[in-house]
């Protein structure tokens, strides 16, 4: 078992961002995503060269007033339950997933493209599995 320094079961207070200014794309693009905690920071960025997630941690910081976006403010004041650190097969840390009150996934973040994208975890519920209005993405 891998021991971590992370805020596991400390209560989320505030989420700060940096909109990536470059990037043009219908999703939001990220060069920075922070979860502050009491006295604890979990700093996400992109590594430019490999497209992989760099996560930072500080301890014992006094933090200033946040204007935490509105898709992040269903996490304020809830526990930080675990957090999954992801490689991919070639063996690049390029996804982070957060998992808040509870122990599934509520938000994960993936490198791509030089910015980190979010995304919102849901689970899929018996009714929507059976409806015929799934909505994806198509690629070409």
């Amino acid at each position: 078992m891998v021991i971590n320094e992370y805020p596991i079961g400390q209560e989320l207070t505030a989420v700060s961002i940096k909109k990536d200014k470059e990037f043009k794309s219908e999703k939001l693009c990220l060069d920075e995503i922070q979860f502050i905690f009491k006295n604890t920071a979990i700093t996400l960025t992109p590594i430019i060269d490999t497209d992989e997630i760099q996560i930072n941690q500080e301890n014992n910081v006094n933090f200033s007033a946040v204007d935490t976006p509105v898709w992040c403010k269903d996490f304020l004041g809830k526990k930080l339950m675990t957090l999954w650190v992801c490689e991919n097969d070639q063996g690049y840390q390029d996804q982070v997933i957060f998992a808040f009150e509870n122990l599934h996934p509520s938000i994960s973040f993936v490198a791509e493209g030089s910015v980190i994208k979010a995304f919102r975890q849901e689970a899929v519920r018996v009714v929507s599995a059976t409806n015929l209005h799934f909505h994806t993405e198509v690629s070409h």
